[in-house]
């Protein structure tokens, strides 16, 4: 009733102030539909449909929004689409906040070892492709801040022909369709997202166990240790 009052004043801009945080979980998702089905509809109609949504549920954010700003303390922290928050975060703040599971962030240390540089991942390294070495050049044999999201993060009960590296797997949560699978590395945890088809066989073999794990490097992304500023777009 409070939005059909608002539409018919025919405001300039529309204020949601975390409107579904008292919902149920089921019923919230129904709401988001709805108020993204009468924001599409106004729009076609040419009245006006700016609407500003304040909300601490980045589900909220990421489904409804054209436009995101993440916030800090009071201080923005980046303005972009759903999918560059996502896939191209700013900085080190952004990526843990943004995707659940969140983002896995390690520190770690640039070295080099015959002309390519390398991440450090506890005593182990791994190989940076040519994209990355040449936006991370300047940073060598220095700390710095590993990302990379849980989908990106491939498992095998053999090395990997590309190069991997080893973690024990301590635990797994089953989602139904994929499960959350997570890896003792060194003095952290690692956490992979794998289909149900491709978890399976390697959970049947018991956990606490090693297994190899290897990421997609076009989707790392590599954070100034002092800045947090994204080292890698």
């Amino acid at each position: 009733m409070a939005v059909g009052r608002a539409i018919v004043k025919k405001p300039d801009v529309f204020l949601f102030d975390e409107p579904l945080s008292n919902l149920d979980a089921k019923l919230r998702a129904s709401m988001r539909i709805r108020i993204s089905d009468l924001h599409k509809q106004l729009k076609k109609s040419g009245k006006p449909a700016t609407t500003v949504y304040v909300t601490h549920d980045q589900t909220e954010a990421m489904t409804m929004g054209d436009r995101i700003c993440v916030m800090k303390l009071g201080h923005i922290m980046q303005v972009d689409t759903p999918d560059n928050l996502y896939h191209q975060p700013k900085n080190m703040f952004v990526a843990g906040f943004i995707g659940a599971p969140e983002m896995n962030i390690r520190p770690s240390q640039l070295v080099e070892h015959g002309g390519r540089l390398y991440l450090t991942l506890g005593d182990q390294r791994l190989p940076l492709n040519d994209r990355l070495q040449s936006k991370v050049e300047t940073h060598k044999n220095q700390q710095v801040f590993f990302g990379v999201r849980p989908e990106f993060v491939s498992l095998s009960d053999e090395p990997f022909a590309e190069g991997s590296c080893a973690g024990e797997m301590v635990r797994v949560e089953n989602m139904g369709h994929e499960f959350f699978v997570y890896l003792r590395v060194a003095d952290y945890e690692l956490t992979a997202r794998v289909p149900s088809d491709d978890a399976k066989p390697m959970i049947a073999k018991g956990l606490n166990r090693k297994v190899y794990f290897t990421f997609d490097l076009n989707k790392c992304h590599i954070f100034d240790a002092k800045t947090e500023q994204n080292l890698s777009l």
